[in-house]
């Protein structure tokens, strides 16, 4: 696939809130704003790194903080102890995640079905224990704070992040769209005859965990630095199921979905902060009522299907308009 092609399968919307976003960064001068918008991203990188893998191959991957967390930490020591710009910790804590991801994928692949979340589930929780374990390194319950930011100021910061989502969703659309993708989507159907076929679907898988948990880790370190702290939380089961949730609300193989999903919705969850008392039953219970009407997501909507197909039958059509 060209870069062409990818660039057409952004969604509109997408571009849209990308570029609004970006205004915002350059033109309005509220801090409050910026910040707001910078957590939407970050989510949005959550969202859509875990789809990357549990999209196309229908694995329910719920210890997807531990790469965060594990990354958000990592850039944090390379810069307390080693003195390191985030130019340089930042990819170095993301490539940690990823190795990481190669290392649990090769071990916990091979399971199926519920043995596969479980075991996630259980690499997650030792993640949150050893942050209090070894406290004299990440702080404890405290965490890790004074963090470098990436710029001097957060609006800066905020354009940081949308070239670093805007760069990952457009890399995981090529890669969904590629014959490793197409792989990934067929073992999930029918593995044995995918095997059977001359693929090793097991190295196919590996590489999405280890692709999936590289931008997870890129997201956590993100977060690290523009919130200037780290701490337990981002290791929390809660975090893991908060993005499972998110991108299943976005729309599961669509990478561009689960993005769109968690930015909107982590702005909605911050906009119901005037019900403080009544927020988590509101957001709890707008999930499950998006849920309930688009069981396979926003973005597999009936609407976005038919908007979808649109555009796929125009493109032809006007190709051959322009034959002589």
């Amino acid at each position: 696939m060209s870069p062409l092609d990818v660039l057409r399968s952004v969604p509109p919307l997408g571009a849209v809130l990308v570029l609004a976003a970006a205004a915002a960064a350059l033109l309005i001068d509220a801090p409050y704003v910026h910040e707001l918008l910078i957590l939407a991203v970050v989510y949005a990188q959550f969202a859509a790194s875990w789809d990357l893998l549990c999209g196309p191959t229908g694995l329910d991957n719920f210890g997807h903080a531990v790469f965060i967390g594990g990354a958000g930490y990592g850039s944090a020591l390379l810069g307390r102890h080693l003195g390191l710009d985030p130019l340089f910790s930042v990819p170095l804590a993301a490539v940690a995640a990823g190795t990481l991801g190669a290392l649990l994928g090769s071990l916990t692949l091979r399971l199926r079905g519920p043995y596969f979340s479980l075991a996630t589930i259980a690499v997650a929780a030792m993640g949150y224990k050893l942050s209090f374990i070894l406290s004299r390194y990440t702080g404890g319950e405290e965490g890790l704070s004074g963090l470098r930011p990436f710029t001097s100021s957060v609006g800066a910061d905020l354009l940081v992040c949308l070239a670093l989502l805007s760069l990952s969703c457009l890399a995981m659309q090529a890669f969904m769209r590629s014959r490793l993708g197409l792989v990934l989507r067929a073992s999930s159907h029918h593995e044995d005859a995918v095997m059977a076929s001359g693929y090793d679907t097991a190295a196919y898988k590996i590489l999405a965990f280890t692709l999936s948990g590289t931008l997870a880790g890129l997201g956590g370190a993100m977060y690290g630095h523009t919130q200037m702290q780290v701490n337990p939380d981002l290791l929390s089961g809660g975090l893991s199921v908060m993005i499972v949730l998110l991108a299943t609300v976005g729309g599961r193989g669509r990478p561009f979905g689960p993005a769109l999903a968690a930015a909107l919705l982590i702005l909605l969850s911050e906009g119901l902060r005037v019900f403080e008392q009544y927020r988590a039953v509101i957001f709890t219970g707008l999930l499950i009522l998006l849920v309930y009407l688009h069981p396979e997501g926003l973005a597999g909507s009936a609407w976005v299907r038919r908007r979808s197909a649109r555009r796929h039958l125009a493109a032809p059509r006007q190709a051959g308009e322009g034959r002589p």
